[in-house]
């Protein structure tokens, strides 16, 4: 198996680390079905590329296997439906594991749109549920527009600011494209999410200007930062570079996903707790999906063809980052980082759980 160049990190079938995945989430009492489909969620955002939310997080976030440790997530959550109508809720998830508890979710609000041609779901008591990006993705292949979002525990300034005021707090927009992969928009709306820094951590790497700050709000390039009283800029970095725009964005999300099913703002609330926002709109309720799903593929194959500036090889379309990848570690596996495979190793054996060995 030849591997590209520039990554020569140890690979890992999906398979494989899918089934690690599951075991260990067994281990701690969830379910076995349960437990299968939370990790094909975590795997799918290594697999789409975005190693920021995958199973890295697995041994050490307290959203995963610490989390079930200190009794902060239920393995076997009772979810409560505080509120009900043809097109809305809203649920507690009784603290249990957010990549399973938000795929349910979605999965109800797509059936709500089913049913009215329009779903909408708040979530509160929730988890880490992993990369927003996955729920949306749920929905534009069932021929509809999704969207997800979830707020996090304060680690950005407020624009002008020196103190944290909102978290990562991401945005995902799926639509479906005719020939195509999705349409798929998954943005933190900070500089960057905060597992860039974490990788950047893992591989002894700076971090570039714009994405953190120290507690000075002086530009940074220590990955450690935000365990030194430091913070993440929001989307847009400076003032001066329209930073409002990604604070706005955030506190928008946390008044979907905090306010709205009545947890409160993220700002005041413990690290443990995250409020969910989904929506799914069928596509023919507005107009013939065929014919939308043309007029996608018209839009995207236009932005294609837009010239590209120096140095950078293609314009690219939200979605083509994670197309490519999970058709490259498909075929060639996954790449772990050395520090996340010893973790991972440690992990398993503290189970009893065989880890899998990498591809040769």
């Amino acid at each position: 198996m030849t591997l590209p160049l520039l990554d020569q990190r140890p690979r890992f079938r999906p398979a494989d680390l899918s089934r690690l995945t599951a075991r260990v989430f067994a281990a701690y009492g969830v379910p076995p079905e349960d437990a299968r489909l939370a990790a094909e969620v975590l795997i799918d955002a290594d697999l789409s590329g975005i190693e920021s939310h995958g199973i890295a997080h697995l041994p050490w976030h307290p959203g995963y296997a610490p989390g079930f440790k200190r009794g902060l997530i239920n393995p076997r959550p009772e979810v409560k439906v505080l509120r009900d109508s043809p097109v809305a809720a809203t649920w507690d998830a009784d603290g249990g594991l957010g990549v399973l508890v938000a795929t349910k979710a979605m999965h109800a609000c797509m059936a709500k749109a089913e049913t009215t041609g329009i779903g909408m779901l708040a979530v509160t008591n929730g988890r880490h549920f992993g990369a927003a990006g996955y729920y949306a993705r749920l929905a534009a292949e069932r021929d509809m527009i999704g969207m997800a979002m979830c707020n996090v525990p304060p680690l950005a300034v407020a624009s002008g600011s020196l103190d944290r005021a909102y978290g990562t707090n991401p945005i995902a927009f799926g639509a479906p494209v005719a020939g195509d992969h999705p349409f798929l928009l998954d943005i933190a709306t900070t500089a960057v999410a905060g597992g860039k820094l974490e990788i950047a951590q893992r591989q002894g790497k700076p971090i570039p200007p714009g994405w953190a700050v120290d507690a000075a709000g002086d530009d940074t390039a220590d990955p450690t930062i935000l365990r030194q009283g430091g913070a993440l800029q929001p989307l847009g970095s400076y003032v001066e570079t329209s930073s409002h725009k990604g604070y706005g964005l955030g506190i928008m999300v946390d008044i979907l996903t905090g306010v709205l099913p009545g947890m409160g703002s993220a700002i005041f609330e413990g690290a443990r707790m995250q409020g969910w926002w989904f929506a799914a709109w069928r596509i023919d309720a507005f107009r013939d999906a065929v014919e939308f799903k043309a007029d996608m593929k018209q839009m995207v194959d236009h932005l294609r063809s837009l010239r590209p500036r120096p140095g950078v090889e293609a314009v690219l379309v939200p979605g083509d980052p994670e197309a490519r990848a999970i058709e490259e570690r498909a075929r060639l596996g996954i790449p772990l980082d050395l520090e996340t495979v010893e973790q991972l190793t440690a992990l398993a054996g503290e189970l009893s759980i065989e880890m899998p060995s990498a591809l040769s």
